[in-house]
């Protein structure tokens, strides 16, 4: 698991209303009927019975709401269906930008079909001087924990990121100290440990370090 947010990744630029709403295309395909995909409505039911835990709050910041009830997950879908959350795809240039349709940036982590988890970016400020960054957060259910699925999804994400976002050139994600699984995790997906920030967070009452993960564009 990762502590890194799941939260509202903004619009790097505007988006006109008449954008396409995807309709659960799949990004990463990968063998066992492993998957990231667009979300779609029949995935409420799914996201908030495998959200819906302590075990995956617990990881998580307080932004994702516990109980993790089909009303949470629902506006959770809703969110990252809305064409003016999506992001410029395609090649970028100081001139021009990205010159990509704009796409989602958020994404069910599915296993047979159903939807068990959620994966995605947010992305810098597009007015701000991180505009060419994205934090990678991600929850997967306690169901499918130590199966290695993240360990193989990860790379696949990091790498299908790269490709379709030309304004990318770092990543970067945060996981709690206490945590070394999501750390391995990270590693497998080209990560390297850039710090340790002490007392950092506090969740549940308890006061722990975070430490900072970072992987730079391939070059």
């Amino acid at each position: 698991m990762h502590m890194c947010p799941y939260t509202l990744p903004p619009t790097m630029d505007p988006i006109t209303p008449t954008s396409a709403i995807p309709s659960g295309k799949t990004i990463v395909q990968l063998p066992d009927n492993i998957a990231i995909r667009e979300y779609t409505y029949n995935d409420i039911p799914s996201l908030s019975h495998h959200g819906n835990t302590r075990q995956v709050w617990d990881q998580l910041r307080n932004r994702m709401p516990h109980p993790y009830t089909e009303a949470a997950a629902q506006a959770w879908i809703t969110h990252c269906l809305e064409p003016t959350q999506f992001v410029r795809s395609g090649e970028w240039t100081s001139e021009t930008g990205s010159q990509g349709p704009p796409i989602s940036t958020s994404f069910a982590i599915a296993v047979a079909g159903e939807a068990v988890g959620s994966i995605g970016l947010e992305f810098g400020d597009p007015d701000d001087i991180y505009f060419r960054t994205a934090e990678i957060g991600y929850w997967l259910s306690p169901q499918h924990w130590g199966k290695g699925i993240m360990s193989r999804l990860l790379p696949a994400f990091v790498q299908w990121s790269w490709e379709t976002f030309g304004v990318l050139i770092r990543l970067s994600a945060e996981t709690a100290e206490g945590n070394p699984s999501s750390g391995r995790v990270l590693q497998k997906a080209g990560f390297v440990l850039e710090g340790r920030r002490p007392d950092m967070a506090c969740k549940n009452g308890v006061v722990g370090a975070e430490l900072m993960w970072g992987v730079l564009r391939p070059r």
